[in-house]
């Protein structure tokens, strides 16, 4: 296949780096607004080449895009893309809004291409883990999940800090429940003064699954510190997934309350166990997201984090939104 990657600032090169190792990648091309960025790449990377800049490069013959570019851009270089005959992955989120979503979805279909979206996350060995926790009942019925993912910056201008960091945990979120919540609310402040664009550098987001379920999602891009944590309650067990620590990423905690009809006749009490720390074998999820994105081209069907997968994103990311107008009231997902 040839493929043609549109950005190389922040992410692109690792969607670059990570291409090369795959064989029935017979031809990288790259393109940027800004040409020396991609002539950096071409002098790094074997089969690789500077292309046109998109969307002129969609007619150039190759056999899918991936777009790694400002959110407001995707709508309509995705569209140009499918229209030109190609394949198409976009990073995260899919669009700025759901209607363009929508749009892209139906584009996909009409022309019969695949569309997928860039939710790394999903692609974790970690999240993987966790996801098969759940499902094997180890955890019980999950109650909450509850996520911090903050840090100093990058402080971003196109975007806020809420659509910058959390879809990685609705991404998540989905994953682990396998459900979309019914409801939305948000909160936030704009912490650091910007001369054009002032954006929200801080969000508490909660998620109302409407059956007792609740997630939780606080990011931030003014903290003095990196973290990357995230609770998933059951009510058998509980377990804790520290993005940052690679050694041991979760740990499974065997603690709770007791059952205060079946088990004792106080309420309540607590009960702890032991602490179990899974071995997960690593691999870098980028590269398993696009093995995914390959084999859904050689296989004719939808990847797993498809064009409605990130439509879902994009869904809770607009309520959201309305939300934090409104100095957090829920907002119900259509």
């Amino acid at each position: 296949m040839k493929i043609l990657v549109v950005g190389v600032g922040y992410w692109g090169p690792n969607v670059v780096r990570n291409l090369v190792d795959f064989p029935e990648v017979e031809s990288i091309g790259i393109s940027d607004l800004d040409p020396a960025k991609a002539a950096k790449m071409v002098a790094k990377f074997p089969r690789t080449h500077v292309a046109k800049p998109a969307p002129e490069a969609f007619a150039d013959g190759y056999d899918a895009a991936i777009i790694v570019t400002p959110v407001d851009s995707h709508a309509a270089l995705a569209e140009a893309a499918l229209s030109a005959g190609m394949h198409v992955l976009v990073e995260k989120p899919l669009t700025r809004t759901v209607d363009e979503a929508k749009r892209l979805i139906a584009k996909a279909d009409e022309v019969g291409k695949r569309l997928m979206v860039g939710h790394v996350f999903h692609y974790k060995p970690e999240v993987r883990a966790l996801v098969d926790l759940v499902k094997s009942g180890e955890l019980g019925t999950v109650k909450y999940l509850d996520s911090v993912r903050v840090n100093l910056g990058l402080f971003r201008s196109d975007v806020n800090v809420l659509w910058d960091l959390a879809p990685h945990d609705l991404t998540i979120f989905e994953a682990v429940l396998g459900k979309q919540p019914v409801r939305v609310s948000a909160i936030g402040a704009k912490h650091v003064v910007h001369p054009t664009t002032p954006q929200e550098t801080m969000v508490y987001m909660t998620l109302d699954y409407g059956d007792g379920t609740l997630g939780h999602v606080h990011v931030n891009w003014y903290s003095p510190v990196k973290q990357r944590l995230m609770m998933v309650g059951g009510d058998k067990k509980m377990a804790v997934y520290d993005d940052i620590n690679t050694a041991e990423p979760i740990r499974v905690y065997d603690c709770g309350t007791y059952d205060a009809v079946a088990d004792t006749p106080t309420y309540p009490a607590l009960r702890t166990g032991d602490v179990h720390i899974p071995k997960i074998k690593q691999e870098e999820p980028l590269k398993v997201q696009l093995r995914e994105f390959f084999s859904s081209i050689q296989e004719g069907r939808a990847p797993q984090t498809d064009g409605n997968a990130g439509l879902r994103v994009v869904r809770i990311l607009e309520a959201a939104m309305k939300s934090l107008e409104q100095d957090g009231v829920f907002v119900t997902l259509d």
